[in-house]
This record gives structure tokens, C-alpha cells and sequence, in this order.
């Protein structure tokens, strides 16, 4: 128990009371730099969760950018699409009328070389020649009367035909 009591007398001599103060400033310098340390772990976490926000709002940025011009190069596609679909068409189109033009031309003219022949004179003439023969079988005059029924019938059909054609509105291309 002697002991316990200079243990205790101890704190209040004067070389006790420097080691105090000594331990005082070095908490006090511990407890600034604790302070300090705890401070800058605030300002770090800040830091971080500002760093967060910036990332993760630019990613969001990014994405939605991306999204948008994805859409617009998609419709500037689907735009260029049907315009060269348009002008195909057309193409296609005018091609088809430049046919047809040519083809009604080439008809004309093969029309016109027709009638130059003028084929309803020469069958008559034909005829005429057939008539004028002396058959001397039955089956020479059977198919000599046969030709002038169907040489008849062609003429005809000519004849109609022309008249039809006369009569038909010609459509303007």
C-alpha cells in the first residue's frame, strides 16, 4: 500500500506536472491531426461521391446520345432508302413508257407497210386469178375453192379490223 500512495503523491510534484502538460500537448497535437485526418476522410468522400454523380451522369449522357443519333442515322437511312426506292421506280417507269412508245411506233409502222401493200386488193386479185383457172380435178377445185373462202374470210377480218381501229380513241402516251 506504500506504494499505492506515492503513485498518488507522484501527480503533484513539480516533475510530474511537466510530464503533464507534455502529454497534454501531444493529445492536443494528436487530437488536431486526428481532427485534420477525420476532415480530409469528409472532404475525400465528398470528393468521391462528386466523382460518382459526374460518372454516372456523362455515362447516362453518352447513352442517351448514343441512343438518339442511332435513331436519326436510322431514319436518315430509311429516308435515303425510299428515296432511291422513288427514283427506281421512276426509272423503271419511264423505261416502260420508252417501250411502249417504241413498240406503238414499230406497230404503226408495220400497220402502215401493211396497208401500203393494201392486202385486201392483193387477196381479190388472187381470187380473181383462182377463178379464171380451169380446174381439172374435183379436188383441184375443191382446194382452189377452199383458198377463196379463206382468202374471203382474211379479207374480211381486215376490212373489220381497219374499221375497229378507226373508231378506237387512240390513247395519248
Amino acid at each position: 500500500m506504500d506504494q499505492d500512495k506515492t503513485k498518488q503523491d507522484s501527480p503533484n510534484k513539480p516533475g510530474s506536472h511537466d510530464e503533464i502538460e507534455k502529454l497534454t500537448t501531444t493529445l492536443n497535437q494528436v487530437s488536431g491531426e486526428i481532427n485534420t485526418i477525420k476532415a480530409s476522410i469528409e472532404k475525400r468522400k465528398s470528393e468521391t461521391t462528386t466523382l460518382k454523380i459526374l460518372f454516372y451522369t456523362g455515362l447516362a449522357v453518352l447513352l442517351v446520345g448514343f441512343i438518339y443519333t442511332n435513331q436519326t442515322l436510322q431514319r436518315a437511312q430509311s429516308r435515303n432508302l425510299e428515296t432511291n426506292i422513288i427514283t427506281l421506280q421512276n426509272s423503271i417507269n419511264h423505261n416502260l413508257l420508252s417501250l411502249e412508245r417504241k413498240l406503238h411506233e414499230e406497230f404503226t409502222t408495220h400497220k402502215t407497210k401493211a396497208n401500203d401493200l393494201d392486202l385486201h386488193e392483193s387477196i381479190k386479185n388472187m381470187n380473181h386469178a383462182l377463178s379464171a383457172l380451169r380446174p381439172e380435178t374435183q379436188t383441184t377445185n375443191a382446194l382452189i375453192k377452199k383458198v377463196q373462202r379463206d382468202s374471203q374470210e382474211l379479207s374480211n377480218m381486215i376490212l373489220y379490223q381497219q374499221n375497229e381501229d378507226s373508231f378506237v380513241p387512240k390513247a395519248v402516251p
